[in-house]
């Protein structure tokens, strides 16, 4: 390089090696400088938004976790809630339309009982032969009408019931002939007896002017729901305005003036559930929680209407009242069951249900004074004075000796027993066998002449299987509703648990792993520090600069202001 004297001259001056190089050096250290200054702030950004990530994690993680464990607590508890609101029943509640129609399989399968030795029961007191016929089954449908809805949380309501006969599903004709006991010359027997010798004396004069008999044919159709004409009826009728009987058909028949019309079950008040507990509970019959069919505590109107229970059943008993037998019945537990996949509580009635007070001490007051024998339950006061017993199909339970007063009777408890399937949770019912038979008492009666030498025996008249059962359709929405959606609640509940222990866990291994970076970054960078790629620090690069920069050519530092 040539260089300018101060006296104009030139002169060949080359730079020292020494400063070019500390020159490039500057100037590279600059550059990586600025390099590890943007490295670090975006490690530094990355370090901040770590940071404030994990802390977003744990808050997020702690607030699900509280979630989860409220949800695992309570979701039973919610679950509960709603469906006790779902399960209330008002003219908007889901289960409003069931109940007031009871679109369900209803059928009433009725079965008789033909004597087939009348002549010889009466004339020779001989063993009455029974050939049970039938079944002869009708479809039954219901309906709830004049409802109010009460403050109280009751609806009062009458029903309206139809029968409708199925020759299908029936064996033999509603025109078959069936020979029994001739139900109202038993219970005009029965009225006389506290009349006047008079009044007896002119009628069994009747009862001889129109040859009655104490046994009589007729058809099935006439039995059930048609009724028959009697001349005892009519007598009755014009007796009611000289002696206090009341009789209030004009026909006989077990069913007659019940289908289609809406008196005959009564009025009905019943709890619609706003206390839960309570749902379906009868609180009044015709307007009294009381009957005089039986005395107290037995005449007592207990238990549900039959048609809905109480949620969460336990395995103890259920009771429902029954009007077609003026009392309450306590059915108790028997085992497991399911219909459709949905499972259930079996209910089924036992030999305690009408046992003598020396086996039940409970049915002192069923007796209307002289106690029947086991198994029979005595409805003369809720029959106006028909001397009629209730028991279960054949007799089951019954005491043998009653049983073997008739030839033909063959007590079956899988198939005469009366049981009731109910879903515990929702108390829905998923089949009923309600079975019930009726007797007749036959017996010597020195008021009634037809009736002096008769034997005493307890006769069969006809039994019933009223049989209800949930459709697959209702059962698949009771699944969902007492399965799917307590598992899916249940399970949700658990995940969230699990999401927020999962992302507290998530928070503290990004704190651990900031925490295990800070280390290999610290030292002289922490302390304000900065290192080149060759490890010179910043104070050591800052001095070779300043050197380099007052190096005279020929390698000397100058001087200011001063001359060689």
């Amino acid at each position: 390089m040539v260089a300018q004297k101060r006296d104009g001259t030139t002169s060949n001056w080359r730079r020292p090696p020494g400063a070019l190089g500390s020159r490039d050096q500057s100037a590279d250290a600059g550059g990586k400088r600025a390099q590890q200054r943007s490295s670090n702030r975006r490690w530094t950004h990355s370090m901040v938004a770590s940071a404030t990530c994990a802390r977003a994690l744990a808050v997020s993680g702690a607030l699900v976790l509280l979630g989860g464990v409220l949800a695992v607590t309570l979701h039973q508890r919610l679950f509960d809630v709603i469906l006790d609101k779902k399960l209330e029943l008002t003219p908007s509640s889901e289960g409003y339309s069931f109940w007031h129609t009871m679109d369900v399989p209803i059928y009433m399968k009725f079965y008789f009982w033909n004597v087939t030795n009348a002549d010889d029961v009466i004339g020779k007191k001989a063993k009455p032969i029974l050939e049970e016929l039938g079944p002869y089954v009708y479809s039954e449908k219901h309906l709830k009408v004049n409802m109010t809805w009460n403050d109280n949380g009751t609806v009062t309501y009458m029903q309206i019931k139809t029968w409708h006969f199925e020759p299908d599903m029936s064996v033999g004709s509603r025109d078959d002939n069936i020979t029994t006991l001739n139900v109202p010359l038993l219970a005009a027997a029965a009225l006389i007896r506290d009349l006047n010798d008079f009044m007896k004396v002119m009628f069994n004069e009747m009862v001889n002017s129109v040859d009655t008999k104490p046994f009589v044919t007729r058809t099935v159709r006439e039995f059930l729901f048609d009724g028959y004409d009697d001349p005892l009826l009519d007598a009755a009728s014009v007796l009611k305005y000289l002696v206090n009987i009341s009789i209030p058909f004009d026909k006989f028949g077990w069913f007659y003036g019940r289908n289609g019309t809406n008196y005959y079950d009564g009025v009905f008040n019943m709890d619609t559930g706003r206390t839960v507990s309570q749902l379906g509970d009868l609180h009044f019959w015709n307007n009294t929680n009381t009957t005089t069919a039986f005395d107290a505590p037995c005449n007592m109107v207990n238990g549900s209407a039959g048609e809905l229970f109480h949620p969460r059943l336990d395995k103890t008993y259920i009771e429902l009242y029954s009007t077609d037998i003026c009392r309450s019945l306590r059915v108790p537990y028997k085992e497991p069951t399911s219909k459709y996949e949905l499972g259930g509580n079996r209910y089924q009635a036992d030999e305690m249900m009408f046992a003598r007070p020396d086996t039940n001490p409970d049915n002192w007051c069923f007796c209307n004074g002289e106690c029947p024998p086991a198994g029979l339950l005595n409805e003369t006061l809720c029959r106006f004075g028909v001397p009629a017993f209730v028991s279960f199909p054949h007799m089951l339970y019954a005491d043998p000796a009653v049983i073997g007063q008739t030839v033909g009777q063959r007590p079956n408890e899988s198939l005469h027993n009366f049981h009731i399937d109910l879903e515990p949770l929702t108390g829905v019912p998923l089949s009923v066998r309600a079975r019930f038979q009726i007797n007749m008492l036959l017996k010597p009666n020195s008021d009634v002449t037809i009736l002096y030498d008769v034997p005493t025996v307890y006769l069969p008249m006809l039994w019933f299987d009223n049989a209800v059962d949930t459709t697959p359709d209702i059962a698949a929405q009771f699944v969902t509703i007492v399965e799917t959606v307590p598992t899916i609640m249940s399970a949700s509940s658990f995940a969230l648990l699990g999401l927020g222990a999962a992302l507290l866990v998530c928070a503290a291994l990004l704190l651990v792993a900031l925490r295990s970076r800070q280390p290999a970054r610290s030292g002289a960078a922490y302390q304000g520090q900065e290192f080149s790629p060759r490890g010179m620090s910043r104070t050591a690069m800052s001095s070779v600069i300043t050197s380099a920069r007052n190096m005279k050519p020929g390698g000397r530092p100058s001087v200011a202001h001063g001359h060689p």
